[in-house]
């Protein structure tokens, strides 16, 4: 009997999401007003992800806004609207041994943007625009370990770069989506959401 490479991936995916929003709770550090607007962020890119999965497939317009959130709130931030945007969407869209992967690509996605902001404090929209294109790349090549684990066999390099063959034009046309998304909507994204950050942003200085 061969070894259930499948089980162990899907396994190692659900402990990998629970070990990180562990860790992100412990050190969230948000106030109420910050935590609501998070979780109104998550909610609505979950929404437009279920909406626009069924009628755009891969052009959703959402990935971008999850890379903006964590470029504008930091890493905890990005994670968890990036996490929670797939485990709510495939409610809709359909629940599987696939979603925990799906929710470290897209908290990974939310997490590269508060490192790109930590890297180069003068990053604008143009920087995240570029990444949200790779992006739409290393999500597939992700994604596809978990497809190669499961479906594929024998494991071995040329299987997978064969999947990764065959699911290229699917994740250029999600690369393509996030190029033109954020292109067009990240500029206005990055000012609204830094206005709502500075506004709730509250601090409490001690009397001396």
């Amino acid at each position: 009997m061969g070894t259930n490479w499948g089980l162990y991936i899907t396994m190692a995916g659900i402990f990998s999401v629970a070990l990180l929003m562990l860790g992100m709770e412990k050190k969230a550090g948000l106030n109420a007003r910050q935590v609501s607007l998070i979780a109104m962020l998550a909610a609505f890119c979950a929404a437009g992800r279920a909406v626009t999965g069924v009628a755009l497939l891969f052009l959703q317009p959402t990935m971008f806004l999850v890379e903006i959130t964590g470029f504008v709130f930091g890493a905890r931030a990005g994670f968890f609207v990036g996490a929670m945007t797939p485990l709510i969407s495939n409610f809709f869209m359909g629940q599987g041994p696939w979603t925990p992967w799906q929710m470290i690509c897209w908290g990974l996605v939310g997490m590269s943007g508060a490192a790109v902001r930590r890297l180069f404090p003068h990053a604008g929209y143009k920087t995240i625009t570029v990444l949200c294109f790779i992006w739409g790349y290393l999500y597939g090549a992700v994604m596809d370990v978990w497809q190669w684990s499961v479906f594929t066999g024998p494991l071995c390099f040329k299987s997978y770069f064969l999947l990764w063959v065959a699911g290229f034009s699917f994740d250029s046309l999600r690369a393509a989506g996030n190029l033109l998304f954020c292109a067009a909507l990240g500029s206005q994204s990055i000012k609204i959401l830094r206005y709502f950050h500075k506004k709730m942003d509250v601090r409490y200085l001690e009397n001396i």
